[in-house]
């Protein structure tokens, strides 16, 4: 898998793996914390890609002074990747929440959980207060080849079923 997902122009999302995403960031959000799921799935062909899985790792909230902050360590990792590779799944994405706006702050540039080329990030904004009805204020990124998150590509689109 030397280039990752970076074929990849169409990410189909299930509607329960949609669901049970937000359904756990509103419960954290609702207690004032941000929070943190990770989506694996399976190629359909080379351009297409199904999520399957929505986990919810073993997470540990804080308040810092620059802020709120949601951290996964190392083992909890190990779990959910061993749990995708059990399943035939690769860990493809990574969605969380922010209190306000959505944006890819340095620290989720610095520590990302998905990690292969082409992974999505995604931010959902006001603790998913409003989602699913505010996906276009949801933040969507791409890892690049040089490892740098970005805005996907025009070509790339992402379907809810």
């Amino acid at each position: 898998m030397k280039n990752g997902l970076l074929a990849v122009r169409t990410f189909i999302i299930p509607s329960h793996v949609l669901v049970e995403t937000i359904s756990f960031l509103r419960r954290v959000g609702g207690e004032g914390c941000e929070g943190f799921v990770v989506w694996g799935g399976q190629f359909v062909d080379n351009e297409t890609f199904r999520f399957r899985t929505a986990i919810i790792p073993a997470q540990h909230a804080s308040m810092t002074e620059s802020g709120l902050l949601v951290t996964v360590g190392g083992q909890a990792l190990f779990e959910v990747n061993r749990t995708l590779h059990e399943q035939s799944q690769i860990l493809a994405a990574q969605v969380h929440s922010h209190p306000t706006e959505a944006y890819h702050s340095s620290t989720d540039d610095t520590f990302p959980l998905a990690t292969l080329v082409g992974a999505l990030s995604i931010v959902v904004p006001d603790f998913a207060r409003n989602a699913p009805d505010d996906m276009d204020q949801w933040a969507w990124y791409r890892l690049s080849k040089q490892g740098k998150w970005i805005l996907p590509s025009a070509d790339t689109q992402v379907d809810i079923e």
